[in-house]
């Protein structure tokens, strides 16, 4: 490629932010039009944002502009908490009245900048219709990354960053997000797009950055080059065996049904976002939840794992037992193996990972006592099983955004459950991982019997195990 048509030059032979290091062997670039940097989780692709971002005078970094005065912004899934400016601890925080009471409208947050010209036609270019009398915790996944990359085009940057921009969107938003993409590019905004798998490069891309174990590859460009990329780097098959896995657990009691619902919904201020939702999910049984972003998906789970007050309000049986019989919400959830994005986004441990992961083995009303070997044991099998064995040290806080996801995964895994509920658990993993995470999926559910409810909004990603298949209409 020609390496005097450059947006960011990378002029020293390693680059820094925080505590990690990138080495730049190949004295790497960036090229003008759409960029994707890819590589495995955990492999320096959203620190190598940041350097380019914020670290351009910083850790002695040396980076060459192709004018000074660059606008540069990065936009990662974490940025909704600058964006709304509410501080939540807890994930379930989000579905109470009264927090929900305090959470800005899209039109509070942006205030005059909602009713410009411009505001107005990136939202036509987005497709992002209806939001600016929403509260900002309403919106769908679609519909938040959308708000996150108009709100910082608004200040007209010369280059943005997305990191894993695709992560929770359905087919529609991801189509959607695409055309945006393309047109911003074509109004001569650099694009850079940090993927972890190979399948997600879109057909629009100008060139590929390789990244592996925070080392930054010379770009590679033209569309056969690309294509090859794409298909050239698909997993091997997983060889996790069932022998791998730890031994089964002792069951937590018979049930016919580990969870059903009547006529379900969900109404906040006088307007439902669930409505007539009738489903059963008898022991065993092995579920798809599908449904476009904004169908209530989440919303759903939120009843199932008695996250959501308005569970009291619908017929719900949880493990044969009607809900609101005199079951603690602890009783529950003990039962309940569950991994969604807004755990991720609001998880705040600032124990070591291996200690994350032992948590769920102890029930939730002794989740502060110290573990116990044989449970840290225990933990660094699941960690040996996800490949993340290297970060069992770490902070949760320090860990890649995929990192993060495995850690959950793990902690939901060893827990062994009576029902394991997945909501999107393999957006935002390198294209390896997501097979491990079906193969054990497979493997254990298979072994255990247990209930499964595996969110998505592509079928590929659907394990083998899954026979059933309930799909929710967007009201």
């Amino acid at each position: 490629m020609d390496s005097t048509k450059f947006i960011v030059s990378f002029n020293s032979p390693k680059l820094g932010y925080g505590n990690v290091v990138l080495r730049n062997p190949h004295m790497s670039y960036i090229p003008e039009g759409v960029t994707v940097v890819l590589g495995p989780n955990g492999s320096g692709k959203s620190t190598l944002g940041l350097v380019i971002e914020k670290g351009r005078y910083a850790y002695g970094n040396r980076l060459q502009f192709c004018r000074p005065d660059m606008k540069v912004r990065m936009l990662a899934f974490t940025d909704i908490h600058s964006l709304t400016g509410i501080e939540v601890t807890r994930y379930d925080q989000r579905l109470e009245a009264t927090v929900n009471d305090l959470v800005p409208t899209v039109s509070e947050i942006l205030g005059s900048k909602a009713v410009s010209e411009k505001w107005t036609e990136l939202c036509d270019a987005f497709a992002l219709r209806d939001v600016v009398g929403k509260r900002i915790n309403y919106l769908s996944s679609g519909e938040l990354r959308k708000l996150l990359i108009i709100n910082a085009l608004m200040e007209t940057p010369d280059l943005l960053i997305l990191d894993n921009p695709y992560i929770g969107l359905d087919e529609l938003s991801r189509s959607e997000l695409d055309n945006a993409i393309m047109g911003i590019a074509g109004g001569g905004v650099g694009i850079v797009l940090l993927l972890c798998d190979p399948a997600d490069i879109p057909s629009y891309t100008d060139s590929v950055i390789l990244m592996a174990d925070n080392e930054i590859a010379a770009p590679v460009g033209g569309q056969e080059a690309i294509e090859a990329l794409r298909k050239g780097m698909s997993p091997s098959a997983s060889e996790i065996i069932l022998s791998d896995l730890p031994a089964q657990k002792e069951s937590a009691g018979e049930f016919d049904v580990a969870f059903a619902i009547e006529d379900g919904h969900v109404r906040y201020g006088g307007k439902s976002v669930l409505e007539g939702v009738d489903w059963k999910v008898c022991a065993g049984e092995r579920w798809a939840l599908t449904g476009a972003n904004g169908s209530g998906k989440s919303l759903l789970l939120s009843l199932v794992c008695a996250d959501n007050p308005q569970a009291y309000a619908n017929r719900i049986t949880l493990f044969d037992r009607r809900r609101g019989s005199g079951e603690s919400i602890w009783e529950i959830k003990d039962r309940i193996g569950y991994v969604c994005p807004e755990m991720q986004l609001y998880f705040r441990s600032t124990l070591p990972v291996e200690e994350i992961v032992a948590g769920g083995l102890r029930n939730s009303l002794s989740q502060f006592r110290k573990p116990a070997p044989e449970e840290l044991d225990e933990a660094r099998t699941w960690l040996r099983l996800l490949d993340i064995s290297h970060i069992a040290d770490s902070r949760f806080q320090e860990l890649s955004s995929g990192e993060q996801r495995l850690v959950l995964l793990a902690r939901a895994f060893i827990k062994q459950p009576s029902l394991l509920i997945l909501d999107e658990p393999l957006h935002g993993l390198d294209a390896a991982r997501k097979e491990r995470v079906r193969r054990l999926i497979d493997l254990l559910v298979g072994r255990n019997g247990t209930s499964l409810i595996f969110v998505t909004h592509y079928t590929r990603e659907i394990p083998s195990t899954i026979t059933k298949v309930k799909t929710l209409q967007k009201i």
